[in-house]
């Protein structure tokens, strides 16, 4: 998670929004303000620092980043088509273009360019923001002062770029986001969220109050608390007839007032039209002078465009409920922030922190969590080599005690005329034992296959086999004679006499039922009837069974 602070640092107030970025989404979680507590024979300085400490201070802002971004009145920009498209080819053609158009040295200014996209008739649009260095260093000295070091500093008007991807409008429209702030009114124009022009105006919402102040005859706090009070201006909808003659004069100074916004925004606009030909369809209206009431009505009216109130809380913008009242004023803050989440590529990607004013990390805090993170390494590194150690130990104790008992197993065996001597290396003692054993194995086989090739015709053999696969193995039987008597005829058959013990009645009738269903023997039955073994209680049964055996050789699958 990653907390964010867009500091928007106006000459009416100051203004900061809160954002959490998380690996997979973004809240605008909160939003403060504080107006300049102006005094006489305290500079503008000393003042914007205070207000500044007692901002973060009161609120206790903490940020993992701080994005905030000059006023415009101090920014140069200018739009430029180039042919080249690789990135460097452009950046040098910025640079040459820029120094031979702009009256001062290169080495005074700080110089940054964004690339728009293809225009018209083909060519990149490259935009190009300039700034001399010593209003720079003026804007970080104010904010040093009070320990803010602002990763990116961006351009106020040019930061409502990063705005466009949330507006609910049609993909090929082409739309203003203008803010009406205290002492200039700020103008980005956008179609398909791809910037098209952006420009600060010197006239806002101080111009009321000073045009009142004059028109009034009164005092600058005076007409400044008469604005705040009527808060109204006069449109064709609403002639502003509810108000008090007292109150209805001051909407309609308001209006009179009004009309040199109207006058230098409708400039902009028409030079716009002119540039690109594009007609502008909607603007999206913001700042402590669009709370004025009929100011959109009256903006439609005289530009000519539907003009609509910029409430973030109406966009696609993931914002807390308990922000929807400052929805109006808190844009710029907002489009100053929102520059680290955005998700799209269509943003502002000026920062005006470059070369001696480039941004340094406090490697301090991140050298300190190395270490501490180094010191976690190298104890789970001792404590793993210690545990590999106590492992070893035990695996090796085991192998040996594993050949050990190889070697006692292969020595039960008996194989005393062939057996191998153990020996230290048990990698040849396994060797030698083996080849031993197969050997073995192999002679015993042959020794088998011998007798069954011998053995193979014997009649009594063959009947003890079928008598054997016939008896169930789970029931207990015990031979006690196995008489077998050959046909003179020469055949393997006979007549065969099997005298046995069994635990019960059961067994000895299961076993006679066995035979019968034999099919190599016939004629099963009883020479003695089965009974108990004299003195064992009837726990072993004895009998004898007749029956005539005739069976196929050994081996023979018949």
């Amino acid at each position: 998670m990653q907390k964010v602070i867009g500091l928007d640092i106006g000459s009416f107030s100051i203004k900061a929004v809160e954002i959490i970025n998380t690996f997979k989404s973004y809240q605008i979680q909160n939003f403060y303000e504080l107006e300049m507590d102006y005094r006489e024979n305290v500079g503008k300085d000393v003042i914007l620092a205070e207000c500044l400490e007692k901002l973060f201070k009161d609120n206790n802002l903490q940020a993992d980043r701080i994005l905030t971004a000059m006023p415009g009145q101090h920014i140069s920009s200018r739009i430029l088509p180039t042919t080249f498209t690789d990135h460097r080819k452009i950046a040098m053609a910025v640079l040459a273009e820029i120094e031979d158009a702009v009256p001062f040295n290169m080495d005074d200014m700080i110089v940054d360019h964004q690339i728009l996209g293809a225009g018209l008739d083909g060519r990149m649009n490259v935009m190009v923001v300039m700034t001399r260095k010593t209003f720079l260093r003026n804007f970080l000295d104010h904010l040093a002062r009070v320990n803010i070091d602002p990763k990116v500093v961006d351009v106020d008007s040019l930061s409502f770029y990063n705005l466009s991807p949330y507006l609910r409008c049609d993909p090929e429209e082409c739309v203003a986001m203008v803010d009406i702030g205290h002492e200039k009114t700020s103008v980005c124009i956008v179609q398909d969220t791809q910037l098209k022009m952006f420009r600060s105006i010197n006239i806002g919402g101080a111009y009321l109050s000073e045009f009142l102040s004059r028109d009034l005859e009164s005092t600058l706090m005076e007409a400044q608390i008469a604005k705040h009070r009527v808060s109204q201006v006069v449109c064709e909808d609403d002639d502003c007839s509810g108000l008090s003659p007292e109150d209805r004069i001051i909407a309609e100074r308001m209006t009179l007032a009004c009309n040199a916004i109207v006058k230098d925004l409708g400039r902009t606009l028409y030079a716009f039209k002119t540039w690109d030909r594009t007609k502008i369809s909607k603007i999206f209206l913001s700042g402590g002078t669009s709370k004025v009431k009929n100011i959109t009505s009256y903006l439609s009216d005289q530009l000519g465009i539907p003009v609509v109130l910029n409430r973030l809380d109406a966009t696609d913008l993931r914002i807390g409920e308990s922000l929807s009242d400052m929805a109006l004023v808190m844009p710029q803050s907002v489009a100053i922030g929102m520059r680290s989440v955005v998700t799209t590529k269509n943003h502002s990607s000026i920062n005006l922190r470059k070369g001696e004013f480039s941004y340094v990390q406090n490697y301090a805090q991140i050298m300190k969590i190395g270490k501490i993170v180094a010191q976690v390494l190298g104890v789970a590194l001792v404590l793993l080599m210690v545990s590999y150690g106590f492992r070893s130990v035990l695996y090796k104790r085991q192998m040996a005690d594993l050949e050990k008992e190889y070697q006692r197993e292969y020595a039960s065996i008996g194989l005393a005329k062939k057996k191998v001597v153990p020996s230290a290396d048990f990698q040849k003692f396994r060797t030698a034992a083996r080849t031993s054993i197969q050997k073995e194995i192999s002679s015993r086989k042959s020794t088998v296959d011998g007798y069954i090739a011998e053995s193979g015709t014997s009649p009594a053999l063959l009947a003890l086999r079928d008598v054997s696969n016939a008896i169930p193995k789970s029931t207990k039987i015990d031979v006690t004679a196995f008489i077998f008597l050959g046909d003179t005829g020469g055949t393997l058959g006979g007549k065969l006499t099997l005298k046995a013990e069994t635990d019960n009645y059961e067994s000895a009738e299961a076993i006679k039922e066995a035979l019968k269903k034999a099919p190599s023997i016939t004629g099963v039955v009883e020479k003695q009837q089965a009974a108990g073994k004299p003195g064992t209680e009837n726990k072993v049964i004895e009998f004898t069974l007749l029956m005539t055996h005739s069976a196929a050789p050994l081996g023979h699958k018949g």
